[in-house]
């Protein structure tokens, strides 16, 4: 597993911020970055199952570790899907990987925001580096487009 790091300051607060990251319509938006009609089916409180999708079925199935709102998510990877189907081979079923989102308060009102997660160093890193910082991106325009 390779440890990744991405970070964005962002000129809103953290709740706007948080509630632009997690709503369902909203998610829909930034996420294209990775994929056009990614999409989640589940639920980000603590405890619960979530699958993150695209259109053709394909993607990953987490469990939520750790949900305090308004201060950090932590995600549990633990399998993956292709064309709406489990892949029995999945690495994440053996070795789960983890991604972890934190969120804090800047002294000027506007909120900091750190990904942190692990990725199986198969050529997908590469896909992260490119995807992230460009979601991220999208996600602080939607955060500051109604601030």
């Amino acid at each position: 597993m390779k440890d990744l790091h991405f970070g964005i300051d962002i000129a809103a607060p953290v709740a706007r911020v948080w509630d632009c990251m997690f709503d369902a319509t909203a998610y829909r938006d930034w996420t294209r970055a990775f994929c056009e009609g990614s999409y989640y089916e589940g639920s980000w409180a603590q405890g619960a199952r979530i699958a993150f999708r695209d259109p053709d079925g394909n993607g990953m199935d987490a469990i939520v570790d750790e949900n305090l709102r308004h201060e950090r998510v932590s995600l549990r990877l633990v399998g993956d899907f292709s064309a709406g189907r489990p892949n029995a081979d999945s690495p994440l079923i053996r070795e789960p990987a983890h991604e972890r989102y934190e969120f804090s308060a800047t002294p000027a009102g506007g909120t900091r925001l750190d990904i942190h997660l692990q990725s199986w160093d198969d050529g997908f890193t590469d896909f992260l580096t490119d995807s992230w910082p460009r979601a991220l991106q999208r996600l602080k325009a939607l955060a500051e487009s109604t601030h």
